[in-house]
């Protein structure tokens, strides 16, 4: 059995459209306990599951999803054309009141949702932290609202939500009194960010090292200390994982 836990990064996404409802369910069935995604508002500020500020990669469009009515945006496409052709062109953009659908169905399931700071900077904290939570109240037990903003981050823990954490740009920032203060339960880091070698675990927070596809990398971070691996190939490592320890054992 594989001991290490795994986060789906954009759901499934290697083999489907990142932020997709087909990503994220496929990863679930891939036996994902912990899946990850990225959250943005319509122009009539409606959340929805996308990465990029700008629509070109993801769905061949111009602007950027808030230039977009909600209405529209639920018709548009998030199929990555550059990486999968046209083969997943019926993917449309996601809504978020469909991931917590999705939540409800699977209660072994925990999400990580990544508030954009493009998002912040057109709407700010208050209207993205009000949104969202409120589409994530029937799930909010099993849902941790992660962002690069550290003060969306704080304000999420003065508002009560009770899973949060930052995603920190460099590992000196572990040591900041603000993170120490605020003990999140979770941490997101660039395994690029780290330090060479040494133990990097953060005591009264689970660390989250990203983006890992190799297994060995994974068993490496795992023994200095990572409390969890965010991959794009969940189906991938999970089995590679397993066989590796079903042999060691």
């Amino acid at each position: 059995m594989n001991p290490i836990a795994l986060v789906a990064h954009r759901g499934y996404c290697k083999k489907y459209p990142e932020n997709t409802l087909l990503a994220l369910a496929t990863a679930i069935q891939a036996g994902a306990r912990f899946i990850e995604t990225d959250i943005q508002l319509s122009r009539d500020l409606v959340p929805v599951l996308y990465h990029d500020r700008d629509m070109r990669r993801i769905s061949n469009l111009p602007g950027a999803i808030h230039d977009y009515p909600f209405n529209e945006l639920v018709m548009l496409p998030a199929y990555e054309p550059q990486r999968f052709g046209d083969n997943f062109i019926d993917q449309k953009i996601t809504p978020l009141a469909d991931l917590v659908r999705l939540l409800l169905a699977n209660p072994q399931v925990h999400a990580f949702v990544e508030i954009k700071r493009c998002a912040i900077r057109r709407h700010g904290i208050e209207t993205l932290y009000s949104k969202v939570t409120e589409l994530l109240q029937p799930v909010a037990d099993r849902t941790t609202l992660i962002s690069f903003s550290l003060p969306f981050v704080e304000y999420a823990a003065k508002a009560g939500w009770h899973s949060f954490g930052p995603v920190i740009k460099r590992w000196s920032d572990t040591r900041s009194t603000k993170l120490k203060t605020l003990r999140p339960a979770y941490i997101f880091c660039d395994e690029e960010h780290l330090p060479a070698t040494g133990t990097i675990s953060i005591p009264g927070s689970r660390l989250v090292i990203y983006e890992i596809d190799d297994p060995q990398s994974a068993i490496d971070l795992h023994e200095r200390g990572a409390d969890m691996i965010e991959t794009f190939a969940i189906a991938e490592l999970q089995h590679s994982l397993t066989e590796r320890f079903n042999v060691t054992v």
